[in-house]
């Protein structure tokens, strides 16, 4: 700053805090009133361009209209000579780029408790039509009593604002980039929920999903690699807990939570479901994690295909240019109840419609929107949970809940399988099937559950599996499918039917 050392004629200026690509922020007294604060200055090299005077200024704008305890306030803004600057709320604790760089990686707990706070400050900018367009670690300050605060809206864009970048120009950090602003199309709040998606998958393994030799390779992983599993590198990520992440981070804007607000309330939710413990939160609206792993536990990065060959090649060329351009920016951080279900036990898939919906309805491509538009799903970890605790929670949110109890190796009154299968989406008070073990075991049979039995009439699928020596259970539901149609089964076709023991999900009618 030279021999400047107050701004405005009010703010002393007493030492750099940090520095980024705009400006640097510095620690300073408002001796007006007595208070310390931060306060962001623009680079000097910035001071006679329109464009990032313009964007500097509309920070200042869209955080100080955002009055939440999870978005640093801004107190003031002005010029004092072709120095611009912004006045802040001076934030006593460290990014989550030191944190991670001191810890490693956060516990599942902690990680959702920064992230919740994360979206939070998300959900009332994507409320306010604000898109943040840059969260990562240095732009998230926690304070030692672990209260997050979201900083630096300086690449921020309000819906329908005019934009301040070219048309497919990359906006962003390229270890956060979302596939649509890679390819050069407008960021909207999903695109936020993909960029901390990738933040929480950073607190739970210490690592970003894309690494690579230059942004461009970031950025082009981001457009056509899933990211691999959360549990590939930290086993001891719930379940329920990855599917957030994997849902978060889908490449179809789309299939992602819609802003900050959905994503919160999944994980605020999640810290009350009763099937797992409260430090361990589990998530009740979640797709199942994507990918799998290869040989010595290696994440396999499977290529999606967004759009057609010539599209994607395009979409290739545009990011390529748009980088060349500078516009992609480098990351300037330094740096209840119930036991949880056992990481070995898989979760059953009843058969039936390829959703394995108890409500009948077999979703054609078209029709399968209750995971894309982010609607409640079968929590992922309730396989291993409590069958009492599990009938309250699903009667509690309006579902009808029927009960079967079957001979397994589970503990007695432990859920062994669910019928719609875990991660598969709800309608509203349609009926969901508790699968409970008895806590005994028969002896064993190898008989397979034969094929054709739902859709058929139960008297027809009885008699089927006496033929087969196999005894029969009813789960009677309502659904919107004819009066005593079978239209699922535990186990699957094809599945041992190890206590000789088929269970019948049968329909009453609407």
């Amino acid at each position: 700053m030279g021999t400047l050392t107050v701004l405005g004629g009010r703010y002393r200026l007493v030492g750099r805090i940090a520095a980024g690509g705009m400006g640097a922020v510095h620690e300073a007294v408002d001796e007006r009133l007595g208070r310390r604060v931060a306060v962001k200055v623009l680079r000097e090299e910035h001071a006679d361009d329109p464009a990032f005077v313009e964007r500097f200024d509309r920070e200042a704008r869209a955080t100080a209209a955002l009055g939440h305890p999870n978005i640093a306030q801004v107190f003031d803004s002005g010029q004092d000579g072709d120095r611009h600057y912004i006045v802040m709320e001076l934030v006593e604790g460290k990014h989550l780029g030191h944190v991670l760089g001191e810890q490693g990686r956060l516990a599942p707990g902690q990680a959702v408790s920064v992230i919740s706070q994360v979206c939070s400050a998300l959900g009332a900018a994507h409320a306010a039509g604000i898109v943040h367009r840059d969260i990562k670690p240095g732009n998230v300050l926690v304070r030692p009593d672990g209260h997050a605060k979201v900083t630096d809206f300086g690449i921020a864009h309000r819906v329908g604002q005019t934009a301040l970048t070219g048309t497919g120009l990359v906006v962003g950090t390229a270890q956060y980039l979302s596939p649509e602003q890679a390819s050069g199309e407008a960021a909207t709040p999903a695109s936020d929920v993909y960029a901390t998606g990738v933040l929480l998958y950073q607190l739970l393994t210490g690592s970003v999903p894309f690494e690579g030799d230059s942004p461009i390779a970031v950025a082009l992983s981001h457009l056509r690699d899933e990211v691999p599993p959360v549990r590939d590198l930290a086993p001891e990520v719930p379940p329920a807990l990855a599917a957030v992440v994997a849902r978060a981070t889908t490449k179809d804007p789309g299939r992602r939570y819609a802003d900050g607000r959905q994503m919160e309330l999944a994980l605020r939710e999640a810290q009350a479901s009763p099937m797992v413990p409260g430090s361990e939160p589990g998530v009740t609206t979640a797709l199942p994690p994507a990918g799998s792993s290869g040989a010595g536990g290696e994440p396999v990065r499977r290529r999606v295909t967004r759009v057609g060959t010539w599209s994607a090649v395009a979409a290739g060329l545009l990011l390529i240019a748009a980088l060349l351009v500078g516009r992609l920016a480098l990351p300037d951080d330094q740096s209840s109840h119930t036991a949880q279900p056992p990481a070995h036990q898989p979760a059953r898939t009843p058969s039936g419609s390829p959703s394995g919906d108890a409500s009948g309805s077999s979703p054609s491509p078209s029709s399968s929107g209750g995971r894309s538009a982010g609607g409640p799903v079968v929590p992922a970890h309730v396989v291993g949970g409590d069958v009492k605790d599990l009938e309250a929670f699903f009667k509690d949110r309006g579902y009808e809940v029927r009960k079967v109890d079957v001979d397994a190796t589970a503990p007695a009154e432990t859920v062994v399988a669910t019928i719609p299968a875990p991660g598969r989406p709800l309608t509203a008070g349609q009926s969901v099937v508790l699968v409970s073990s008895k806590g005994e075991v028969r002896e064993q049979t190898r008989v397979p559950v034969p094929d054709g039995l739902v859709g058929t009439d139960v008297k027809t699928a009885e008699e089927n599996l006496k033929e087969h020596g196999l005894e029969v259970t009813r789960a009677d539901v309502h659904a919107d499918r004819p009066k005593d149609q079978v239209i699922a089964t535990y186990p699957a076709s094809g599945e041992t039917a190890g206590s000789g023991v088929v269970v019948l999900v049968v329909s009453q009618g609407p």
